[in-house]
């Protein structure tokens, strides 16, 4: 697999190497070190943890723990609030103990990030929700950005940012665990995504 292939292909693993991602992170660390930031290494270790656990999905999903793809999934959004001092996030972690297909909130992640919060003006705010009830465990990622234009329940066609799109991330979490993938999107006003997995 040659360097194109890696970064601009156009199935799902071919492009898990996000190399926009890659160009913006390292010019995040380039400004943090001209400005002398004292949190430049914690910059560096959230870059290096985060990539190998992205490149790990090359090699094929897997099931991981919650817990596992939180501590990844919080090195990707300290990167990106190092770039954008407009988004911003809390956590409401209830339950972590199960596992999910790798990548799952990650992805839900990057697209509030991307296509919600990033595109409402002024920023906005991501929050990530865990818990469980006597049936399921529940992940959701919520936030208050741009919402979904025209959305009427179905998910959006495209999504490519190198993982794939929601119908894909569903259809995995469904195959992988026999869970589901709900999404409440109101335009101007935010996104909820909401993965439900069997207890």
């Amino acid at each position: 697999m040659d360097n194109t292939e890696i970064c601009g292909g156009s199935t799902d693993l071919a492009g898990l190497i996000n190399c926009h991602f890659i160009f913006n992170a390292l010019n995040t660390l380039k400004y943090s070190v001209i400005k002398g930031n004292p949190g430049t290494c914690g910059l560096i270790d959230d870059i290096a943890a985060y990539m190998r656990y992205r490149i790990r999905a090359v090699y094929g999903f897997e099931m991981v723990f919650l817990s596992e793809e939180m501590r990844y999934m919080k090195s990707y959004i300290n990167l990106e609030q190092a770039r954008f001092s407009n988004v911003h996030a809390e956590y409401n972690l209830e339950d972590t103990d199960f596992t999910l297909p790798s990548m799952s909130v990650i992805f839900l992640v990057e697209n509030a990030i991307h296509h919600g919060i990033l595109a409402r003006k002024g920023g906005g705010k991501l929050q990530v929700n865990t818990y469980m009830d006597s049936l399921y465990h529940y992940v959701e990622v919520c936030d208050n950005g741009a919402g979904i234009k025209e959305y009427n329940g179905r998910y959006p066609e495209s999504s490519n940012n190198g993982i794939g799109n929601l119908a894909a991330l569903a259809l995995r979490i469904e195959n992988m665990t026999g869970g589901s993938l709900l999404i409440e999107s109101v335009q101007g006003e935010g996104t909820k995504a909401v993965i439900k997995i069997p207890a």
